[in-house]
């Protein structure tokens, strides 16, 4: 039988095994590439897993946004309210717009397969900006990208 002393060793060695796991997936989405490994590991702590069957409704346009989501695995379709369709796949991100500026989402996003996600509330989200200028800088830059995507299309 383990001691207390134990089975909080085995516990820490549990959680320690987790966030090296977590930050390694971190690496992967495409927000975050490039960061340090303290940066990833900054970003893994605040971090909780999902895991969802296809068919859910993960973000509703018009409706508040609460959270960003990195996908792991899996698949989701991206509906806008102008009718533009996209598919999001591992290693894709959704979810920051409005934790940034507070405005309802902008796309309807919907599992199309079983799906594993990493979900990073807005108050974590702004935790992890403040404290890491290269993280801002990231955020900026994906969002410009994809602000000057949306202009050409």
């Amino acid at each position: 039988m383990l001691s207390q002393y134990g089975k909080w060793r085995a516990a820490k060695a549990s959680s320690a095994i987790r966030l090296r796991f977590v930050a390694a997936l971190v690496e992967k989405v495409s927000l975050f590439a490039g960061l340090s490994k303290k940066d990833y590991h900054r970003i893994a702590v605040l971090l909780r897993e999902l895991e969802l069957p296809a068919g859910t409704r993960l973000a509703t346009a018009g409706e508040p946004g609460g959270d960003f989501f990195a996908i792991v695995e899996g698949e989701a379709a991206v509906r806008t309210r102008r009718g533009r369709t996209a598919v999001l796949k591992a290693g894709d991100f959704f979810g920051e717009m409005s934790l940034i500026d507070g405005a309802p989402r902008s796309a309807t996003v919907e599992a199309t397969t079983p799906m594993r996600l990493l979900v990073l509330g807005q108050r974590d989200f702004w935790r992890v900006l403040d404290a890491t200028p290269s993280i801002v800088r990231k955020v900026m830059q994906t969002l410009c990208g994809r602000l000057r995507e949306a202009e050409a299309s």
